[in-house]
Formats: structure tokens, C-alpha cells, sequence
């Protein structure tokens, strides 16, 4: 899905997160499993609900910023990088640690980065679901942010979904 939206019809705050994601994703996953990330366009105003599916952790925020942080892994995607940072078979229980603490990863890089501009925030503990079709939305979320990040050899991305809030 392409966004027809112009920069000037989007919230400053949009742009920046998407900036901030596409510089923190690849860093995570380069740094911990070696594998190079390629972000895809970005959906600065992505509609909403949207759908997410595979292994999904999510992280909530607070303060300044209020919102939700989700990283949805394919299953063959999630296995790939859990073995790769494990070093070798990973059970189910490992994936789950994994997408949850890459999540936790992603998501303190984009805190500290709001942080540092003034957007001070607080996150909250990682969860993980999985599943096929997953429905997410916010009721006030101002900010809507959808990218894939791809990864060679693997048929499906990353998607990271973000609603939220920057208040003034």
C-alpha cells in the first residue's frame, strides 16, 4: 500500500519516528543476529486498524509520547533470527524471548532518540502474541507509522506498526 499523503499533510512527529526507525532497525539487527535490514518506504500515515501477523511483540509508551510499538515477525522470520542469535536451534519459548527483546531494543532506541529532542517518555514491559490477522488500532493515536524491513532470503519482512501521541 502506497501512502498518497504529501509532507505537508503529515505531522512533523511522523516523519521523525520513521527517521528514527530506519536508522535503529537495521542498527538492532545487524548489531545482534548480523543480518542486514532494508527499510522499505514507510507508511507515514498508515490506515488504520491494521493488520499484523507471525510472532508480534509490542511495547507500550508513556509520558510525552503515549502509544504503542509493535514488531510483527513472519514465524520462518523470527526462527531465522532467534537461531542466528542463539547460535543454533531455537524452541518456541526462545522466539518469543528473542521478538521480545529485539521489540525492546527497537523501541528504547526510538525512546532515547525522542528523549534527547525533548519527548521524554517511559516504556513498558515487552509482550508477545502470535497469530494470523491481528487487529490493531488506537482511538486517538495523532500518529500512524507502518514500515517493512527486508531481509535477503527471507519471502517476508519486519512490518513495525506505531501509533501515537507526541504531545508539546
Amino acid at each position: 500500500m502506497t501512502n498518497t499523503a504529501s509532507p505537508a499533510d503529515t505531522l512533523p512527529g511522523n516523519f521523525l519516528i520513521l527517521e528514527i526507525l530506519n536508522r535503529y532497525v537495521p542498527e538492532v539487527l545487524q548489531t545482534m543476529a548480523g543480518m542486514t535490514a532494508v527499510p522499505g518506504p514507510g507508511q507515514p500515515n498508515a490506515p488504520q486498524p491494521a493488520t499484523l501477523t507471525g510472532v508480534t511483540g509490542s511495547i507500550g509508551l508513556s509520558g510525552k509520547v503515549h502509544g504503542v510499538v509493535y514488531t510483527a515477525f513472519a514465524e520462518e522470520l523470527a526462527q531465522l533470527v532467534a537461531e542466528k542469535i542463539l547460535g543454533g536451534p531455537a524452541s518456541s519459548q526462545d522466539v518469543s524471548d528473542v521478538v521480545a527483546e529485539l521489540t525492546n531494543m527497537i523501541t528504547g532506541n526510538l525512546k532515547s532518540q525522542l528523549c534527547d529532542r525533548g519527548h521524554n517518555c517511559s516504556l513498558s514491559i515487552p509482550s508477545v502474541v502470535r497469530g494470523e490477522h491481528i487487529s490493531v488500532s488506537a482511538k486517538t493515536a495523532s500518529i500512524s507509522i507502518r514500515n517493512d524491513y527486508h531481509f535477503e532470503g527471507c519471502p517476508e519482512p519486519l512490518v513495525l506498526q506505531i501509533f501515537a501521541v507526541l504531545e508539546k
